[in-house]
């Protein structure tokens, strides 16, 4: 499919959303791939399963379930836990616990009321999982509701937090951002309307601000003591990409394909460039280069200076992250025959996981 039709694909269904957000009801969003690893596997969200597959060789450890359940849909990046869990948000409204060694359930949250699309936020004591229904589920390490919070419109950014406040914050397609008590769930503040919806999860910074991208076509600093803006910026198209906060410098996409870099300090641009499609992930820093994707089929490396270092062409549809582990680079395309394709840090292919039927 060619870009410039993938995007007024992707317009017309992230419209559909806005538009029945009123009424419940929310359409299926696009087949993207959730991605997460750890030191020697990879966690693969894919559709109907998850696979977990080894990170050196590319072959399959398991996949759950292990058959296929159409009733069932993962696309959320999973979340690993520091006491051993594998976390995984679904369509059929629940989130599920496994076992990362063997796939086995630890337990299921069935508390949400409609799909969960974003991926949850995951501390030492806690989960925090934003829900289609309008709704923000804590719940703790054993899958016991803790407290839940309404918002207006369905969330699908997964949750950020600032460690010095002991809040949860999540932006909404309401177009508010909202901070919670990470304990008890008391609202703190809410932002004004930001002038469109947010669907990214914020960057925070460690002196008070929490950075949001709109598609009202703005990147927006929030003070995270009161959520009042501090500066508004222009971009060419809606930022669906969550940014990344680096050095004092925010690195993040934008729907047209343009990838800035500002300054988090006063928002005023330092570079941007337009290397191909649309860019809906959030990039990946490593040392001064940045790893990111476009909607049609590639994978660019940018240092942080904005040059493009290289690229290479995956094929299919990428709109998951990638993720880097040590040497090894990790892209999860759609509509291609592999599911995974793992590359060196230069770009250079190291091996492809296709599933066995």
């Amino acid at each position: 499919m060619k870009s410039k039709n993938i995007l007024v694909v992707s317009t017309i269904i992230l419209l559909s959303i806005l538009l029945s957000a009123c009424s419940s009801t929310l359409y299926s969003s696009t087949g993207w791939h959730g991605l997460t690893a750890s030191t020697d596997t990879v966690y693969l969200a894919a559709g109907a399963q998850i696979y977990a597959v080894d990170l050196n060789t590319g072959s399959e450890k398991w996949r759950y379930p292990a058959k296929a359940n159409s009733k069932i849909a993962f696309y959320a990046n999973p979340v690993l836990t520091s006491d051993g869990q594998l976390v995984v948000p679904s369509y059929d409204h629940k989130l599920y616990s496994l076992n990362p060694a063997t796939g086995s359930e630890n337990w299921i949250f069935a508390g949400s009321t409609n799909r969960l699309i974003g991926s949850p936020l995951v501390t030492e004591k806690m989960i925090y999982q934003p829900s289609s229904d309008e709704h923000l589920y804590a719940v703790d390490l054993t899958g016991k509701q803790i407290w839940v919070q309404q918002t207006g419109g369905p969330l699908w950014a997964k949750p950020a937090t600032d460690p010095n406040c002991g809040c949860v914050y999540i932006a909404s397609m309401d177009h508010m951002v909202y901070s919670f008590d990470a304990a008890t769930g008391k609202q703190l503040w809410k932002s004004a309307d930001l002038g469109g919806a947010l669907v990214s999860t914020p960057a925070v910074s460690t002196n008070g601000v929490l950075f949001v991208g709109t598609f009202g076509k703005e990147m927006i600093a929030l003070d995270t003591t009161n959520g009042t803006i501090r500066w508004r910026f222009t971009t060419q198209n809606w930022v669906w990409s969550g940014p990344v906060l680096e050095n004092n410098v925010l690195y993040f996409g934008d729907l047209s394909g343009y990838l800035y870099a500002l300054n988090a300090s006063d928002g005023t641009a330092l570079w941007r460039i337009q290397p191909q499609n649309s860019i809906v992930d959030t990039p990946v820093i490593t040392g001064d280069k940045m790893y990111f994707t476009t909607e049609a089929d590639t994978l660019f490396i940018v240092s942080t200076a904005g040059d493009i270092v290289s690229s290479k062409v995956i094929g299919g549809i990428i709109y998951s992250s990638p993720v880097v582990v040590g040497e090894t680079v990790l892209v999860a395309p759609t509509g291609f025959n592999a599911l995974l394709v793992a590359l060196t840090l230069d770009g250079n292919q190291k091996w492809t996981y296709t599933p066995a039927k």
